[in-house]
């Protein structure tokens, strides 16, 4: 009777165990401002290119400086997408150090600081320091190359990964 109790028990600790482990969801929520340098700006065939360098001053839950690139393209039709990533340095949740992150969105260009509404992500693998471990994406909103807010979901991988 004891065998029975035990080949009972391994397959129950084996199902327990992994949740032991698993990173929490957390919820980090601000806002950003932005500082673009246009690099090129070229017309192909009626869309336009843009390429820029951008340093984002964030505050809230994520608290830092993302030193990032990105291209633009609009159609047109005016119809806009862009996509980018680059370094964060700063603070995630209370955790210092630094992670690269990539991002897309799309706008529509009714002026030269058209809303935009877009995806965020951690890179895996980049993060430095209390991010070495960081997961997590977000939508991101705003104002092209002027200011918006965000809202991510972060988890921290366990430190023995």
């Amino acid at each position: 009777m004891k065998f029975g109790k035990i080949l009972f028990s391994v397959p129950l600790l084996l199902f327990v165990l992994p949740l032991a482990h698993a990173a929490t969801v957390q919820t980090a929520t601000g806002t950003f401002l932005t500082n673009s340098t246009t690099t090129s700006f070229n017309t192909v065939n009626g869309f336009t290119i843009v390429t820029q360098n951008i340093v984002f001053e964030i505050s809230g839950d994520i608290s830092g400086t993302f030193v990032a690139k990105d291209v633009i393209v609009i159609s047109p039709t005016a119809q806009g997408s862009f996509a980018g990533g680059g370094t964060f340095t700063g603070t995630i949740l209370g955790k210092s150090g630094s992670v690269g992150i990539a991002f897309t969105g799309t706008f529509v260009a009714t002026s030269l600081t058209p809303p935009f509404t877009g995806q965020a992500k951690f890179v895996p693998g980049t993060g430095t320091g209390g991010l070495a471990r960081i997961s997590g994406s977000g939508m991101i909103q705003g104002t092209i190359n002027v200011s918006g807010t965000y809202s991510f979901s972060v988890a921290f991988g366990p430190k023995d990964q």
